[in-house]
């Protein structure tokens, strides 16, 4: 599964203060629950799967076979089970079970009457079901072909959602082999996890398409799919390779096939196994799923944008995501698929694994795109969610299916890969690779935790990788490494960062082994692990966590950092988003003055590396999105545009031939700042490109969507009927997105009913709600606060938790705080409620940044502005 953080939304871990931190540890103490795991009595060996789906009255029927090895004698057995109705459940053929469910713990326990003896058993359910809206579990997504309207099924299980679709033991531990048929019409296709085994005609127009029988797998990685689809294929390394697309798409299907090959390639040596199954397909949704994209085994399903590239229309951006999910779910094929966390404890194992697997392979195979470097915002966004009291450790206590779905967020996906990134680094590419290679030999098809594959890369190296590792993910928080000079050496002193340092005022001191470079401007370098405290004799200016590879925080005195701001443009890409971040982090959480962002992004070189650009374009946006229609706003944006306005000038208006890829996505983003700031000339742009007939070029279609849709209300119309129009959902979506940027509230309000409505892409409703709450959280939650409970709003429970969360924190309003509560114990068990605090401290933080940052900045502004605003600027 990819997880894409986009602010608060999708990542939902924080908290507010240090008494209501106690609150709630107190009070998820006091009801820790037992791990919802099923008796072993019973284990599965085989399912037999066989679904009749009714897709216009959206219910299906469906039988199981299970072979089973009963361990003990019993008389009942126990598995998963949710939303299904059990017709009859018999053993060996005799007398039917009764049947008993458990809607709460979404378990069904079949009652024979009778001792069944130890040893093998054929356990056999009729059984039907429905099909959802929602993209988890087994689902319909709409949308417009060319021949009229077009509905697909397909399923999307992780983490606990099969048993939405069949009878089983939906645990990652429990792997089984599976055997599946579907009953579809003949002119679709049905696909699943293994190739076609046979198709038996039922009738002139439908038939039954029987699966070759998987290897043994988890329940979540199972994938069932029909739909009016095209496949486009090829052979790598002895294996059928497929793009799965809509019919009429093959044309945005050749660039992920393409790079497919060579990942498929790639990994296949890497991982020193080769892919073990028969075909691995590559399906695009008509829309957007649940969770981004799902990793099932040989059938990857992705959300569309993650998979299709359209020459006409798609950016660089775009071509660039495009790769790296791909390479993402690809690595689960080995890392999660073949070798599983045996629980949802050790989730990082996965998705912490693949998020750095996906800029490993990406440096080897287009290290033009320098995405290592890019990666820095990966870790930040780890760094922030690590940075407030309701972080978690990245190996975490899982109980629930609910507290499972919970899991995937910043800490376990992006604190996870830049501990990877670190130790990786420690240890030396080859050996890290080594390490892996044995950790796959020696559990394939099998199940580990965290520590099977430390011992194999500690073994490698012989260096303590296994205390190193437990130290980052047995305890909570980042690592605050503090630089005090004294003559000509410098002391390093460690504590821990906090956004909020009154958070952890009472708590113990802690320590991390932690890998750091310390280096000198001149480049001399000195590699040290830090545990504690550490003196060195180095040379002034100097460079702590050079390179970046430590997951630290860096604070350094006000004369070593104003050394280091005079020399920005002489330090390595890297160390320039390194100050740049800790700078931004610690400024808000009041560990340093907040200026000192300003100071650096004011000192580096038009240039600069353009992947520095865009994180600097990023932390001047998020702080324009913190005034409101302000005299301080104006000149806050007036002062950002003068300093943007030499980069604008050296970028130009169209690209050159040949020029790198990073100048294309950086002149793109540069525009998009430009006009989200209030340059007449760049708006004015974009509302021309926007309404000529050919529309804007590809590369900069993104920018001057954006731009344009916030202009005003006859562009916004404009849009919004074109949107309707296409029936195209990936142009569809591409609209859509840059309408959800909207910046009058009255046009906001209609968006949202728009967002809600059946016209946009299946699927797609989350992220637009989202973004509309970026620049209008209270408006939002006032719409869809109330529907959050109403059943026919088309999201999953978890995703309602997800995005109640993610709305309110934006927000800066004190009352957004008391709805969240209000919500929580109305609609949220409490075993499942830790990530809403997340939300109470970005409000916390959004108040603290409104009272005491802004103002710092707005001085710091006023002294040095350049005496006149941006050309093109009208405040």
């Amino acid at each position: 599964m990819i997880f894409i953080q986009r602010g608060p939304a999708l990542a939902l871990l924080c908290m507010s203060g240090a008494a209501l931190a106690a609150t709630a540890a107190a009070a998820v103490l006091a009801q820790r629950p037992m791990r919802e795991v099923l008796p072993d009595i019973v284990v599965p060996v085989n399912y037999d799967l066989a679904l009749s789906p009714d897709p216009d009255a959206l219910s299906f029927n469906g039988k199981v076979v299970i072979t089973v090895d009963v361990r003990a004698a019993t008389s009942s057995v126990l598995l998963n089970a949710v939303g299904l109705t059990f017709d009859r459940a018999t053993i060996d053929g005799g007398k039917a079970a009764a049947v008993a469910t458990d809607g709460k713990l979404g378990r069904a326990t079949l009652n024979f009457g009778a001792a069944i003896a130890a040893g093998r058993h054929i356990l056999s359910i009729d059984y039907h079901g429905n099909i959802g809206r929602s993209t988890l579990g087994f689902f319909a997504m709409d949308y417009s072909g060319p021949d009229g309207p077009r509905r697909t099924l397909a399923t999307n299980f992780e983490p606990a959602a099969a048993r939405q679709l069949m009878p089983c033991w939906d645990e990652p531990g429990r792997k089984a082999t599976f055997t599946v048929s579907i009953d579809a019409p003949k002119d679709r296709m049905a696909i699943s996890n293994m190739p076609i085994a046979d198709a038996t005609s039922l009738s002139p127009t439908m038939q039954r398409v029987r699966f070759a029988t998987s290897p043994k797998m988890s329940t979540y990685l199972l994938f069932v799919g029909v739909g009016d689809f095209e496949r486009v294929h090829s052979t790598v390394d002895g294996v059928d390779l497929g793009i799965v697309v809509k019919r009429g798409d093959t044309g945005k299907a050749a660039y992920a096939l393409d790079q497919a090959a060579k990942i498929l390639h790639y990994y296949n040596d890497y991982f020193g196994i080769a892919f073990p199954l028969p075909k691995l397909d590559l399906i695009a949704a008509p829309g957007q799923i649940s969770g981004g994209s799902m990793e099932n085994w040989g059938a990857i399903f992705y959300s569309q944008n993650h998979l299709l590239f359209d020459p006409k229309t798609s950016t660089e951006d775009d071509r660039q995501l495009v790769f790296l999910v791909v390479s993402h779910e690809m690595a689960h094929q080995w890392f999660g698929d073949l070798v599983t966390m045996a629980w949802w404890d050790d989730l990082w194992l996965n998705e912490g694994f693949a998020r750095w697997m996906q800029t490993f392979a990406a440096d080897d195979l287009h290290p033009e795109w320098e995405t290592g470097l890019k990666a820095a915002s990966i870790f930040e966004q780890g760094k922030q969610a690590d940075a407030v009291p309701s972080t978690h450790a990245v190996v975490q206590e899982v109980f629930t299916a609910d507290q499972a779905a919970q899991s995937f967020d910043s800490i376990t996906y992006n604190k996870g890969a830049a501990i990877i990134t670190m130790l990786n680094a420690y240890v030396g590419r080859d050996e890290f690779r080594d390490g892996v290679r044995r950790y796959m030999h020696a559990h394939a098809f099998g199940n580990t935790v965290d520590t099977d594959l430390w011992r194999f890369v500690q073994q490698a190296v012989g260096r303590p990788i296994v205390d190193i590792e437990h130290d980052f993910t047995r305890q909570e928080g980042v690592p605050l490494v503090r630089v005090t000079r004294t003559a000509n050496r410098v002391h390093l002193a460690q504590a821990r960062f906090a956004a909020d340092p009154s958070t952890i005022g009472n708590l113990p001191p802690q320590r991390w082994r932690l890998p750091l470079a310390v280096a000198g401007v001149s480049g001399d370098r000195h590699d040290v692990l830090l545990q504690g405290v550490a003196d060195l004799a180095l040379p002034t200016p100097l460079l702590v966590n050079a390179g970046q590879m430590g997951y630290a925080r860096v604070l350094y005195s006000g004369e070593t950092l104003d050394s280091l701001t005079a020399q920005l443009g002489a330090l390595k890409p890297a160390d320039q988003i390194g100050l740049l971040n800790d700078a931004r982090a610690l400024g808000i959480a009041g560990y340093a003055p907040a200026s000192n962002m300003l100071k650096l992004a004011a000192a580096l070189p038009a240039a600069a590396n353009p992947i520095v650009w865009q994180r600097t374009l990023r932390v001047l946006t998020e702080l324009e999105e913190h005034y409101g229609d302000t005299p301080q706003r104006a000149a806050y944006r007036g002062f950002a545009l003068d300093m943007l306005a030499p980069l604008s000038a050296r970028l130009g208006l169209t690209g050159t031939p040949n020029e790198p890829a990073n100048i294309e996505i950086l002149r793109s983003a540069v525009s998009e700042t430009q006009g989200k700031f209030g340059d007449s000339v760049v708006i004015a742009r974009a509302r021309k490109l926007v309404d000529s007939g050919d529309g804007p070029p590809a590369a900069q279609r993104s920018a001057v969507l954006t731009v344009a849709a916030g202009a005003d209300p006859g562009t916004f119309d404009a849009l919004l009927a074109r949107a309707l129009k296409t029936g195209d959902p990936l142009q569809k979506q591409h609209l859509f997105k840059a309408l959800a940027g909207v910046i009058d509230p009255a046009l906001a309000r209609r968006m949202i009913d728009v967002a809600l409505g059946d016209q946009v892409p299946a699927g797609t409703a989350p992220e637009l709600i989202v973004s509309l709450a970026r620049k209008h959280p209270d408006l939002v939650w006032e719409v869809l606060a109330p529907r959050l409970d109403d059943a026919r709003l088309p999201f999953e429970k978890t995703l309602r938790w997800r995005i109640a969360a993610a709305i309110a924190g934006f927000s800066s309003e004190p009352q957004r705080i008391a709805d969240l509560e209000a919500y929580e114990a109305r609609s949220v068990p409490a075993e499942a409620r830790k990530p809403f605090l997340e939300a109470v401290a970005s409000i916390r933080e959004n108040q603290r940044i409104a009272s005491d940052v802004l103002p710092e900045i707005d001085r710091w502004i006023a002294m040095h502005k350049k005496g006149t605003l941006a050309a093109g600027y009208r405040p």
